[in-house]
């Protein structure tokens, strides 16, 4: 808990600092506007007052009103500096003392002691809260304090004379300075009193919102079912840690199916521990809802990446370390056995580029196992459903045929062929033109589209996209090994991390927009031969 309040705590204070503008600006066009109304009294009270002293006072008023309107305006366009806190509160407490010593020049000591705008010392001690800061609040009361009793005791006391009223001697005077000073204390106490409850009602409103033992912080992806939010792990125990936590938006809480999916790709990911596969760390329900807790990567989706470039690729160093890192977490995947050891034969289905996370020093990492399967149960789960993403679905997957971790390396060879040329292979206006472009496109190797793709490249990425099973590249082994030889500008050690990280690091700078919302996987209703026999 005290990690928590910590975190709150520092959330709260920046947030307070964050804000400091907008209350500063709030103070000075109340204290414009202050102004303005002391100046029509003060010329409608006049005669009464006697004009020596409506001059002095209608000069002081116009200067503080032609001040207090150029800092609204200056605030108001941007302008800030934390000191103008202590300025203008050094300004708002003094303006009684000076209104005392015109009193005390045009209508002598004890009309000074007992003019009526004296009473706004305390208000404007009290306004000093609106600024947050406890210790402000406290300096302000002591200011008005000190510059009554030097007032007094340096130029008032010696013009009074001898018997004075009882209640303009030192006691009484001391004891109305102790009041300002109070009044200090009091709006201290007030300030601190309103962090504290602030901090209250957001610690218990994050209490809601984090999950358990998750702070949530900015959203970073979001889909049609589920959204992924930067969060911070604070255990009891006192340490942080920082997270994605993936939760399912609440529309969605009560769907079965997807709630099946989620918790499947929580079951499947927590037995997974490879440096190119996201880790998730832990399940749990929240509420109304379901969320998992996954390894935060600081960085973007390759499709974020690739849009940061304006679709014209990345280098073919990148690609090739970006294919060799993948091939890996798939061959981690395909080859992964039970605790029997027999091979539990498993297939992602879902490889495209939204789901592959790049970070920004070109770490690789392949998310997204919501839909992934062992090859036993990969055909269709739910009676006339195609599951997948449209656009990077093997031929073999889009026929419901039996599928193996083949039909991840074609998926692979498409996300490749894109990260080469900036542009899907496969094209389409609907689902139906983009099944058929599945199995009757033509499939151009990328230098046709990039001709510095050099052809060694080009080979590893058309072996991939074989439409012919049997004559396709048949593991992630073969093809890391096949990327990890490549030479020259497509070698991808030691120049393609570096590409790479280049690349996400020029994304970063642009914005970290959401992950696509296209990232869902397509669940398509009907049987393959009705859906490719649909546009006949």
């Amino acid at each position: 808990m005290a990690t928590r309040s910590t975190a709150v705590s520092r959330f709260l204070r920046n947030h307070m600092r964050r804000d400091a503008q907008a209350r500063e600006t709030s103070v000075a066009g109340y204290m414009a506007g202050l102004a303005a109304a002391c100046l029509v009294a003060v010329g409608a009270l006049g005669p009464q007052m006697g004009w020596g002293l409506t001059r002095a006072l209608l000069s002081l008023v116009v200067v503080l009103c032609l001040y207090y309107t150029v800092l609204w305006r200056a605030l108001k366009a941007g302008w800030f500096h934390p000191a103008i806190h202590w300025l203008n509160v050094a300004i708002e407490v003094s303006i009684p003392s000076v209104v005392l010593a015109f009193d005390m020049r045009f209508q002598g000591p004890a009309y000074a002691l007992t003019a009526p705008t004296l009473v706004i010392w305390g208000t404007l001690v009290v306004l000093a809260a609106l600024r947050s800061q406890p210790l402000l609040a406290l300096v302000a009361g002591a200011l008005a304090a000190v510059e009554y009793l030097l007032l007094y005791f340096f130029f008032v006391l010696p013009l009074m004379p001898e018997q004075p009223l009882l209640t303009l001697t030192p006691p009484f005077i001391i004891m109305r300075s102790v009041f300002l000073f109070s009044s200090g204390v009091a709006t201290a106490i007030l300030a601190r009193h309103f962090l504290s409850k602030t901090e209250q009602a957001l610690a218990a409103l994050r209490e809601q919102e984090v999950m358990g033992k998750y702070m949530l912080h900015e959203r970073i992806g979001s889909g049609g079912m589920a959204e992924v939010y930067r969060a911070t792990y604070s255990p009891e125990g006192g340490f942080e840690k920082q997270v994605a936590l993936k939760r399912i938006l609440p529309s969605y809480a009560d769907d079965a199916e997807f709630v099946s999916l989620f918790r499947r790709e929580a079951e499947l990911c927590s037995t997974l521990h490879h440096p190119n596969i996201v880790q998730v760390f832990d399940l749990g329900r929240h509420g109304n809802t379901y969320f998992l807790a996954m390894e935060y990567v600081d960085g973007l989706p390759l499709s974020t990446v690739l849009r940061a470039l304006s679709w014209k690729g990345l280098p073919p160093g990148a690609v090739a370390f970006l294919g060799a890192e993948l091939a890996a977490a798939l061959d981690y995947l395909h080859q992964r056995t039970g605790r029997n050891g027999d091979p539990l034969h498993l297939i992602h289905r879902d490889v495209n580029p939204p789901n592959v996370l790049v970070s920004r020093i070109g770490e690789v990492k392949l998310s997204d196992f919501g839909i992934a399967r062992d090859t036993a149960r990969a055909q269709l789960t739910v009676a006339g459903n195609i599951r997948g993403k449209l656009g990077y679905m093997s031929p073999e997957q889009v026929y419901n045929q039996r599928l193996d971790g083949r039909s991840d390396l074609f998926a692979l060879g498409l996300t490749l062929h894109e990260a080469l040329t900036g542009q899907r292979l496969l094209a389409g206006q609907d689902e139906l033109e983009l099944m058929r472009a599945v199995v009757e496109q033509e499939l151009v190797p990328p230098s046709q589209l990039r001709p510095e793709v050099p052809p060694e490249l080009d080979a590893v990425v058309m072996g991939l996209l074989e439409r012919d099973v049997k004559r396709r590249t048949a593991t992630g082994a073969e093809v890391r090994q096949q990327l990890l030889a490549l030479t020259g500008e497509a070698a991808p050690f030691p120049q393609g991390q570096t590409a790479l990280a280049y690349a996400t690091q020029q994304a970063l700078l642009q914005a970290r927009p959401e992950t696509d919302s296209a990232s869902s996987p397509t669940f398509l209703s009907g049987t393959p031969g009705q859906l490719l026999s649909r546009s006949g």
